[in-house]
């Protein structure tokens, strides 16, 4: 060692010493000791038989054998959604719906290309949409929405930016909710029954609150809301493919309060592009809420500016993301100097 402390030279060589095997027990640990994913369920997307794959509620859903992830698998084909100009939804409809084991933690998984050689990406042409996939709670019936829930994590992007959001608007507390954001009292942090996603608190500057009333939502005066988190810069690239991996984890709760540290992530091509720790998916009288369902239903709620397509590719949920390093506490560690 080529340095000294205040215990003097020799010190410093014990004191590095220590740290040296410190580090080598803990990547050991790192390297061996990990966490087995478990899958909930794939789809490549080769045929159009989702409901004998666990889709349900489907309005159909189109694939196309000239278009698929440039993967070893051998899969023949993808999904496409296929916008006419000022359509809402996949021309060709959506595998819909899949439920799987209700978990605290959920990673999202597939290759996806947006836009063709022909016809240049535009996804919506507003600030808001595309929803590309939706991750619902066991809170909510098997068929909620989608345009309101308990609550909905959902996968997009804004044109080529990947951007997570979620959304609960029917856990908005209605009469302490502000017809704007901010207006009513913030109950993020509180006991009292709220939304996390907006109308109760906001947890960042893009947070939505406005009203929405019958017949598309469940009650009077009921409000729509919506945060979302974006990527530093546009990632996606037209007429390519992108392999994106998302994951996120329920904030924990105590003694009826929830705790601001859920996590989202979101990776394109290997790429960590939008990670957070401290958000609020679930309140402190929902400490049990848990994903378990999957919604494939591409929106574009004002309509598509053109007429355009994306595609998905080689999807698969699980619980973590493959190889997730577990660390346990070193059992007798003494570190001396």
């Amino acid at each position: 060692m080529g340095s000294t402390d205040t215990h003097g030279h020799a010190g410093g060589a014990r004191h590095g010493l220590a740290v040296a095997l410190l580090v080598a027990v803990l990547g050991g640990l790192t390297s061996t000791a990990r966490g087995a994913q478990t899958v909930f369920f794939s789809e490549n997307f080769d045929d159009t038989n989702f409901a004998s794959r666990g889709w349900y509620d489907s309005t159909g859903g189109a694939v196309d054998t000239a278009n698929h992830a440039p993967t070893p698998t051998g899969n023949p084909a993808s999904f496409n959604c296929h916008w006419n100009l000022a359509g809402t939804d996949c021309a060709g409809g959506t595998p819909h719906r899949h439920l799987f084991t209700a978990t605290n933690t959920v990673y999202v998984t597939f290759w996806m290309k947006l836009g063709s050689a022909t016809v240049t990406w535009q996804g919506s042409g507003e600030p808001f949409h595309p929803h590309i996939f939706q991750i619902l709670t066991d809170a909510d019936s098997s068929t909620v929405g989608p345009n309101s829930s308990l609550f909905s994590a959902l996968i997009e992007t804004s044109l080529f930016t990947p951007r997570i959001a979620e959304a609960d608007s029917m856990a908005v507390n209605v009469p302490q909710a502000g017809p704007t954001p901010g207006a009513g009292p913030n109950l993020l942090a509180s006991a009292t029954p709220h939304a996390v996603a907006g109308c109760n608190g906001n947890q960042n500057a893009s947070a939505t609150c406005y009203a929405c009333p019958p017949p598309s939502y469940p009650s009077v005066g009921a409000y729509c809301n919506s945060t979302y988190w974006d990527a530093a810069k546009a990632v996606f690239v037209n007429n390519q493919w992108h392999h994106v991996e998302f994951y996120a984890a329920m904030n924990s709760t105590t003694s009826g309060v929830p705790n601001a540290d859920g996590v989202f992530k979101y990776w394109v091509d290997g790429n960590l592009v939008i990670n957070y720790s401290n958000v609020y998916l679930r309140t402190g009288d929902n400490p049990n809420r848990k994903f378990n369902q999957l919604l494939l239903a591409p929106y574009i709620g004002d309509g598509s500016p053109i007429a355009q397509d994306l595609w998905i590719d080689n999807l698969v949920v699980a619980d973590q993301p493959p190889g997730t390093p577990v660390i346990p506490a070193p059992a007798n560690l003494r570190v001396t100097q």
